[in-house]
């Protein structure tokens, strides 16, 4: 239940709920802008994402980054997506929605569709990595989709230093490790990271996700490298290079997968510039001036709350 600190202000229910995740709702606010409002209990884990958002912007981010126009404590404003990748993978499939599960795919991306998404994917983590991060939550549900197709990694609220402990994640996304000091999960670097990478390739070639049926087990079949036998194709060979953690680092994973058929097209995207960002932000600062004016978040009382969960 998420009943345990303040409702949603009254200014954002008149507005059109997107998504909502782990840390925050998602609303349209106004043309090509979205508002992110952060859950009560989750408001560490929001900041991690803005200060990453802070540290980003002045580091010149791939167009495989997605963008924050104006951040505040427990809120941040962001460029309107068209979906994620998630929901286009859903798009494509039967699903049982009581489970729920893939009852049947129905269509499957064309191979140069799936290789530009795995070209864009993979250098922006090859970026996060040259600042010493790593995601932390790499699935389909964290890669966002523009108007143009374009893939954007997102949701950068689990962002973690390289090298620092894995909390872990559920399957398939992550594999048990045994690591001397490591936890259950290891550590963040450059197999966590491809390994995830790995799982969500196999979700765009298959239509499926690995070991969606098995539940517990999953983890137990990860840990073992347990694999489904893939086809002799460049993204499947891919694929089981990053599963078994081949790639020493995330720029090599990137370089190879520049190689893929439609990778060409990943030079491409959606970046806004200086003048752009500046415009959307005044219009950001409209909107907290009007329409969502008295909008703010109880950050003493979140904060409270997290260190009584502790």
């Amino acid at each position: 239940m998420r009943d345990q600190g303040p409702q949603l202000p009254t200014c954002l229910t008149t507005y059109e709920l997107l998504s909502g995740g782990s840390t925050g709702w998602v609303f349209r606010v106004a043309d090509g802008i979205a508002l992110k409002y952060c859950l009560y209990e989750r408001f560490i884990n929001f900041q991690i994402e803005n200060e990453s958002y802070d540290a980003f912007q002045p580091r010149n981010p791939p167009p495989s980054i997605m963008q924050s126009f104006l951040r505040l404590p427990g809120i941040n404003f962001m460029p309107l997506m068209a979906g994620s990748l998630q929901e286009r993978i859903y798009s494509n499939q039967v699903r049982d929605v009581g489970k729920p599960r893939c009852l049947k795919v129905l269509r499957i991306e064309p191979t140069t569709t799936i290789g530009q998404w795995a070209a864009k994917f993979a250098s922006a983590i090859a970026w996060l990595e040259s600042l010493g991060l790593a995601h932390g939550d790499l699935r389909p549900a964290n890669l966002l989709l523009d108007q143009h197709d374009h893939v954007k990694l997102a949701d950068f609220d689990s962002a973690a230093k390289m090298g620092s402990m894995n909390p872990g994640n559920g399957a398939p996304w992550v594999r048990l490790r045994e690591c001397d000091g490591g936890g259950s999960f290891g550590f963040y670097d450059a197999c966590s990271e491809q390994f995830a990478f790995a799982s969500i390739l196999h979700n765009l070639t298959t239509g499926i996700e690995l070991y969606e049926d098995e539940g517990p087990e999953a983890l137990d079949l990860l840990k073992a490298l347990v694999f489904p036998e893939l086809g002799g194709s460049p993204l499947d060979k891919l694929t089981v290079k990053c599963w078994m953690g081949e790639f020493a680092s995330l720029a090599d994973l990137a370089t190879a997968a520049g190689r893929l058929d439609g990778a060409e097209g990943a030079k491409s995207g959606t970046k806004f510039d200086d003048e752009y960002m500046n415009t959307m932000k005044a219009q950001c600062q409209e909107l907290l001036e009007g329409k969502l004016a008295g909008i703010q978040f109880a950050i003493v009382g979140a904060e409270e709350g997290k260190r009584d969960s502790q």
